[in-house]
Formats: C-alpha cells, sequence, structure tokens
C-alpha cells in the first residue's frame, strides 16, 4: 500500500511538471520566432534585400534566409490584389536565396514536444498547415499580414500564436489560438 501511495504521489507530481515543461518549450519557441522575424523585418530595411523565413512542417524546422538578388521581381498575375506574394513566389522560377550568415542564418529546430500548426496568410486567407511556408519581408518596410501558430506536438493541448503587424513588422505572442478574426 505504501509503494502504491509513492507512486501515486510521484505520478501526481510528475504530470503537471511535464504540462509545464511543455507549455515552457511552446512559449521559448514562440518568442524565439517572434524575435527572429523582427531581426528579418529590421535587417531587410538596412541591407536593402528582401529577407524570408522558411518554416519546413515535416522536419519542424525554421530558417532565415536572404535574397542574394538585388531586387525581388514577381511575375504579374491576372489579379495581383487576391494573390500573395507567397503564391506568386510560387508560380515564378526560384528566386535565389541564402542562408543568412552566422548562427541566426541556420535551420533552427523547435524544442521538444512542439510543433508548426499552421501559418496562415490573413491577406489571402490561405493557412499553410504541411510542407513548406514561407514568410517574406521587404526593403520597404513592410511584410505580409501573417499569423503563425505552434502546438504541443500530437495532444494539441496548448497553442501559441505570433501575429506580425505588416507595416512595421512588430510581433504580438499570445498564449492561445488565435482566431485570423482578431
Amino acid at each position: 500500500m505504501v509503494v502504491i501511495a509513492v507512486l501515486a504521489a510521484i505520478i501526481g507530481i510528475g504530470t503537471p511538471t511535464i504540462k509545464n515543461v511543455l507549455r515552457t518549450n511552446l512559449r521559448s519557441s514562440a518568442f524565439q520566432i517572434a524575435s527572429l522575424s523582427k531581426f528579418a523585418y529590421d535587417s531587410a530595411v538596412i541591407k536593402g534585400k528582401v529577407h524570408r523565413i522558411v518554416f519546413n512542417f515535416d522536419k519542424r524546422t525554421y530558417q532565415l534566409q536572404v535574397s542574394t538578388a538585388d531586387e525581388f521581381v514577381v511575375d504579374q498575375a491576372e489579379d495581383e490584389e487576391e494573390t500573395s506574394l507567397m503564391e506568386k513566389k510560387e508560380e515564378q522560377k526560384p528566386e535565389p536565396f541564402v542562408a543568412f550568415s552566422g548562427d541566426i542564418g541556420k535551420e533552427h529546430k523547435l524544442a521538444s514536444g512542439v510543433e508548426l500548426d499552421s501559418v496562415e496568410n490573413l491577406n489571402t486567407k490561405k493557412k499553410y498547415v504541411e510542407d513548406v511556408a514561407y514568410l517574406y519581408f521587404f526593403p520597404q518596410g513592410a511584410t505580409e499580414d501573417t499569423i503563425i501558430r505552434l502546438s504541443g506536438q500530437k495532444s494539441r493541448t496548448g497553442f501559441y500564436s505570433i501575429r506580425l503587424n505588416p507595416l512595421n513588422g512588430k510581433t504580438r505572442i499570445e498564449g492561445r489560438y488565435l482566431e485570423a478574426e482578431e
């Protein structure tokens, strides 16, 4: 009986601790992506080059890249207002991008127990939930209106959302699933 009571106490103490670790990992990953987004926004303006963050859902990674071209040329779409830059980018020949120099440009893996839930472009209402998503930052001081959502792996018990302001590159982090209408 004593052994069972001790095991019950350990399990009772351990379960909240595991949830706290997952919550801490979610928060930490959200702050890292938010910081990288702000850095990419500022660097694009300073260097005069298009930057992007590449989110890989399968590998659970993200990476900052910079364009090697002096100009960001996009093919003209029939209806430009409804086609996001992400979609235009997918339709044209690949623009030469390379990893940003130094440690900041290496491929970063999400913290243990954290996965990318979605990257949603609010201009086009397109939500990326698999494969690869790109978030662009432009030299003119703009980015796309985007929500990046992180969740607890498999269980989907916790969410953190990162909302980017397209005009100034600032981020807002919410410890919940942020809807596009909010």
